[in-house]
């Protein structure tokens, strides 16, 4: 029964790994002038803050009697304020019970001290029929002080309603959702990007979306994947696609894949997934951070479970062309030596960044055996079974206070 429930719970606990040019986007934010904009100074490299972790999944007891069995997808911001952090945590009374795919909404002053919601901020719809029944996950959540009062907060997430055909992952597409107030989020009806509108003509799956509001555009980076054949056995294309809209429900997609994140321009096979981005007004530039892992590179991690080695840094000067030196050292990889619990058995794909006064905050998810709760295991490398172990979320930072 565990083993049963254990996969159902981390099929919709992360954004499985789903293994066209344009001319330049008039929708890319327009040059600002030199004199607007500092140059870049010497910045620091990612250090762990301690003490980690700083959220374990099954240890938060909502007044329903649940308990997250996972927190996965972590999606972070500064309001001026507060964190504001949003996560998949699907939901259930212990570990070996049913499941319901939501996405929880929390906030903190310091990173450390967390106040969950008790509601979810978005639940997989209850109808069976629905397309995001199966999994309702990865959200990312931009504001914008423009848009109508009950649009203010536009969330995208990837959602699913069956396996993809051939494959062992959902069939990914990206959805939308917005809110008043940040907490509580209404999805609009029905997909808003799907594999067919980035690969024309083709199948696939397009996944953990990443948002960010710019001068008037939101600007979209998700991960992407595109087959074709029988049983759709050859794959087309894969890694980071790139789109933009004025509303959050229409999208233009820009490029699929993007050339200059790929490891091989010539080969659209070889990009990466589960895109973090932020715009840094002061030096009018992007920042990308993201997973590229070579086959069998994170197999030193104890936990088999859509595991990531760590997460590479790419830069841009207009959101279009990046970048991004596949040879350099990643800007954040697993250690199983780290000083603090939380990371111990592995890093679970996908990361996420945050600016805050110039500096990088980043929020991860780690496979740890430190504080599991009663019942939680996770699949071990060897594919033939489970061990104790619990998901946890972690923090880093970069020229960070």
């Amino acid at each position: 029964m565990i083993r049963t429930y254990l996969v159902l719970a981390l099929l919709v606990a992360c954004g499985s790994d789903p293994a066209k040019p344009d001319a330049p986007s008039p929708d890319a934010p327009p040059d600002t002038p030199p004199s607007q904009c500092q140059a870049q100074g010497a910045v620091g490299n990612f250090y762990r803050r301690t003490p980690n972790p700083r959220m374990i999944a099954g240890t938060h007891a909502y007044t329903d009697g649940t308990v997250d069995i996972a927190i996965t997808d972590p999606d972070l911001a500064w309001d001026g304020a507060a964190w504001q952090l949003y996560y998949h945590g699907p939901n259930s009374v212990d570990y070996q019970s049913p499941i319901t795919p939501m996405i929880r909404h929390a906030s903190s002053p310091d990173l450390a001290a967390w106040t969950i919601d008790d509601a979810p901020a978005l639940t997989a719809p209850a109808d069976v029929g629905a397309w995001d029944h199966m999994t309702t996950e990865t959200p990312t959540v931009a504001y914008n002080p423009d848009a109508p009062a009950d649009r203010r907060y536009l969330m995208l997430y990837s959602g699913a309603n069956a396996t993809f055909p051939g494959y062992a992952f959902p069939g990914y597409a990206i959805g939308a959702a917005f809110s008043a107030d940040g907490k509580t989020f209404t999805a609009v009806a029905g997909q808003v990007l799907t594999a067919g509108d980035a690969f024309p003509g083709k199948m696939g799956v397009v996944a953990d979306p990443e948002l960010a509001y710019v001068s008037g555009t939101y600007h979209l980076w998700f991960s992407s994947f595109a087959c074709t054949g029988t049983s759709c056995a050859t794959v087309s294309d894969y890694g980071i696609s790139h789109a933009t809209s004025t509303d959050g429900i229409h999208w233009s997609v820009l490029e699929a894949p993007v050339r200059s994140l790929l490891r091989s321009g010539a080969d659209h096979t070889s990009g990466g997934g589960q895109p973090s981005v932020i715009y840094d007004d002061v030096h009018c530039r992007w920042e990308m951070w993201l997973r590229s892992d070579t086959d069998g590179e994170s197999s030193g991690q104890p936990v088999l479970f859509n595991n990531m080695v760590g997460v590479w840094h790419a830069t841009s000067t207009n959101a279009m062309t990046w970048t991004i030196n596949y040879n350099s050292a990643r800007d954040l990889a697993w250690n199983a030596a780290a000083p603090d619990p939380g990371e111990h058995l592995g890093l679970l794909t996908g990361a996420d960044v945050a600016i805050k006064n110039g500096g990088r905050y980043m929020v991860f998810s780690g496979f740890d055996d430190q504080a599991v709760p009663a019942g939680f295991a996770l699949p071990d490398h060897s594919q033939q079974g489970f061990e104790p172990g619990v998901i946890t979320l972690n923090v880093a930072t970069r020229d960070a206070l």
